[in-house]
């Protein structure tokens, strides 16, 4: 019997494979970034460094400001690739990019491949520096083309090389049958295709294009730089993208195709940066066990895990059974699934301990705004449920205003009551805090054409049209603006 307990335990300490190593997690902290880790320092260090060298070269050659941002982008660096994977699904990628209500996230793994060893991981943060600090909104084949041109950067020790070709895309002419898309394709999407081989073709092509008018007149082409910018702010300013094409850049379309196919058979060149090194300290914090798995199941979250989300709370509880934002995360999870008692009980003890921080109340103001929800699907209203999704929801952004979750309770309560004005109000103080947050400026737009205001739904759509990669999310926004997906 003993033998067989001893086997049974045995057997157990393979299967049971913890969902993270918490006591290893760090914050880390450079002028434009913070990183969460529990890679090695020196390589989260470096890999940081790099990051901040890229941006600044990237600044360099769009001509913008090399302030600091606003608020630092987060990058999730994954020491085991096994745990990359439970948030990727995906063993081949060495990253991915994802939006969520708390801002951008970068999710990269370090075994070797660093942020460098994927293109998308630069391509997305372009798009995220672009919105950042450019005014304007691009049309789509610019907006990737110019992602994918940066994206292809050489993060060198004493320079970074911009205008290489991006080897994530050399599958898409490799075929015999398969040719770059044409300036007029380019400008006209494909509406509602959601084929790899197509977006792949469509995104090097883009890159094609783009390296030609910015970077061609290295190779001695024309200098259509100064075109391509009034190309650009006429496109922004509303003027339809293939009717004024031929008109700024002086010729038909024809003609610049045939330019841009002897540009695909020559030479090209790029540009070189001289960037020193980034010299200021990268000071680290250690993350308690309940904060790194309240932070990794958070992430979870915006993955679409809530399996995996539930699998690291619930380890949490071991460590700290009164750690709050853990405890209420775990409560909304068992609230979804129709348990309610947990939430009880903790909210029972969080009211007796005075006021809660923004993330415990933002988590108090959701599960009480999950009630509220069930009674209105029930044909049914709680009014004690609204009085308190309104004051927590308040309580969260009056200590973090920058904080969307917050307000994201907030709005959808005034909503469910009915109430235009405050919704609309609570909106536009998110989107004062932050403006560039493509799934606030969707969800504005849509509340501001469904409430028949499609005059002042207008800019916010058009920003989901030029930002969005989902294409059900621009088709629905494209629908609301009275155009057809090949309109823009």
């Amino acid at each position: 019997m003993a033998r067989l307990i001893r086997f049974f335990a045995l057997l157990l300490s393979f299967l049971v494979v913890p969902a993270a190593n918490a006591s290893d997690w760090y914050e880390y902290t450079s002028r434009n970034f913070s990183v969460f880790s529990d890679a090695p320092r020196e390589r989260v260090s470096a890999m940081m460094r790099e990051l901040e060298r890229f941006r600044s070269a990237a600044l360099s050659f769009t001509g913008l400001p090399q302030g600091p941002e606003n608020r630092r982008l987060r990058v999730y660096l994954f020491k085991n690739a096994q745990e990359f994977r439970r948030f990727s699904g995906d063993d081949k990628i060495a990253g991915f990019y994802r939006e969520t209500w708390e801002g951008p996230l970068i999710f990269a793994r370090s075994d070797g491949h660093g942020i460098s060893g994927s293109g998308l991981i630069f391509h997305e943060y372009v798009h995220h520096l672009m919105r950042e600090h450019s005014a304007l909104r691009y049309p789509r084949w610019y907006s990737e083309g110019f992602a994918e041109l940066l994206a292809s950067a050489d993060v060198r020790q004493s320079e970074v090389v911009i205008g290489g070709v991006p080897d994530w895309r050399l599958g898409a002419w490799l075929d015999e049958n398969e040719r770059p898309l044409t300036i007029t394709e380019l400008l006209n999407p494909a509406p509602g295709n959601d084929s790899k081989r197509y977006w792949n073709n469509y995104y090097a092509s883009a890159w094609l294009l783009t390296h030609f008018l910015q970077l061609g007149v290295n190779s001695g082409q024309p200098d259509y730089r100064e075109a391509t910018n009034n190309y650009l702010n006429a496109v922004a300013a509303g003027e339809e993208p293939q009717a004024v094409f031929e008109f700024y850049f002086g010729m038909p379309i024809g003609e610049m195709q045939r330019a841009l196919e002897r540009y695909m058979q020559s030479e090209i060149y790029g540009y070189r940066y001289q960037v020193p090194p980034y010299d200021f300290s990268i000071p680290r914090r250690h993350l308690s066990d309940n904060e790194s798995l309240f932070l990794l199941a958070e992430r979870a979250q915006d993955v679409g895990d809530p399996a995996l989300a539930e699998r690291y709370l619930k380890q949490g509880e071991g460590y700290a059974p009164g750690w709050h934002p853990l405890q209420m995360s775990l409560a909304l999870l068992k609230s979804a699934q129709g348990n309610r008692k947990f939430g009880i009980q903790v909210l029972e003890e969080i009211e007796t301990q005075g006021l809660p921080s923004p993330y415990t109340a933002a988590k108090v103001a959701q599960w009480y705004l999950q009630r509220l929800q069930a009674a209105v699907g029930n044909s049914g209203w709680d009014e004690e449920a609204y009085a308190a999704t309104v004051k927590y929801g308040r309580l969260a952004v009056q200590q973090h205003p920058a904080y969307l979750p917050g307000y994201r309770s907030l709005w959808q309560a005034y909503r469910l009551k009915g109430a235009q004005a405050q919704t609309l109000q609570v909106m536009m103080a998110a989107h004062q805090e932050t403006p560039h947050h493509l799934g606030l400026n969707a969800t504005i737009g849509f509340y501001l054409a469904d409430i028949g205001k499609p005059e002042l739904a207008r800019e916010y759509l058009e920003r989901v049209v030029a930002w969005s990669h989902s294409t059900p999310l621009r088709e629905k926004a494209h629908h609301l603006l009275g155009q057809t997906p090949a309109g823009i």
